[in-house]
């Protein structure tokens, strides 16, 4: 694969790790970690949105998803302390 390519999986990893930072090791966390980080890499919330836009190259790429997974870890934990988990 071209460079491209491999940016691509690089920015979902990060994403996806950011997500999970400082989540219980728990299957059921894990999953909705995940879940949460794709429905917000897809949608693009703002900022995420305005990032992908405007920043050019690998900058863009990468920054949407460091905002996806930062929304979907502050999600993950206000989730997780509404139902008691944390």
């Amino acid at each position: 694969g071209s460079l491209v390519d491999h940016r691509s999986v690089i920015d979902e990893v990060a994403g996806q790790w950011i997500a999970l930072s400082f989540a219980p090791v728990d299957p059921f966390v894990y999953f909705w970690a995940f879940f949460l980080f794709r429905v917000l890499d897809i949608f693009k919330p703002w900022p995420a949105n305005l990032a992908d836009r405007v920043l050019s190259g690998g900058w863009g790429i990468m920054l949407d998803d460091v905002i996806a997974g930062t929304y979907a870890a502050l999600s993950l934990h206000l989730g997780l302390y509404a139902i008691g988990l944390l």
